[in-house]
């Protein structure tokens, strides 16, 4: 997953933008169904992007509910994933508490001003990216946040113990996996529009 969050929002510094995405992409950090959109707004010359992903499943150890600096991966896919994946990961915990999530596509995109920044919430909001809003205004640029309202927690253990069975862990996963294909099928959406966007604004 790329993953270069800007201090600043500002226009100016897109060019130190790209060149992380496009080393993030060379080493092979960037999930490959959402390279193309990501490539369709970095070379526009109104947009640009920080951060995305293009949604998720993982299996996260937490030491305490909203510490998220010291929680551990013991599995993470942007793809729909197998149970036997899921065992293996589940097999690594050992202390404190066990979560299933399922997180949306998210994608933080630099727009040139308002103007440009209004008409990329109402597209993502025709694909079904309902969370989708304005995090950051200044002078040179506005941050937009797309997001969709796909999104799992699910608890599963606690002090090293896993507290549900196996139908339950194999019945949250094919939940996972449905919401996430759900989730990534309006990237191809986005994809369209925001292409439609930039051509018709040229």
């Amino acid at each position: 997953m790329f993953n270069v969050y800007l201090v600043v929002v500002d226009m100016q510094n897109k060019k130190e933008a790209l060149e992380k995405y496009e080393k993030a992409k060379k080493d092979g950090r960037i999930d490959e169904d959402i390279i193309s959109l990501l490539d369709i707004i970095n070379s526009s010359s109104v947009f640009y992007t920080t951060s995305s992903c293009s949604g998720r499943i993982v299996i996260l150890n937490v030491p305490e509910i909203g510490d998220k600096k010291n929680a551990i991966f013991l599995g993470k896919w942007h793809r729909p994933v197998g149970i036997k994946e899921i065992r293996s990961a589940l097999n690594k915990y050992e202390r404190n508490d066990l979560f299933m999530l399922m997180q949306s596509p998210i994608i933080h995109i630099v727009c040139k001003d308002l103007g440009y920044a209004n008409a990329l919430i109402k597209e993502s909001l025709k694909c079904g990216f309902k969370y989708t809003s304005i995090k950051n205004i200044t002078e040179n640029g506005v941050l937009v946040e797309i997001l969709s309202t796909e999104n799992l927690h699910i608890p599963l253990g606690k002090d090293g113990k896993i507290l549900v069975g196996d139908k339950e862990i194999e019945f949250f996963l094919e939940i996972a996996n449905k919401m996430l294909s759900r989730a990534k099928g309006k990237l191809k959406c986005l994809e369209e529009k925001i292409s439609f966007l930039l051509l018709s604004s040229s």
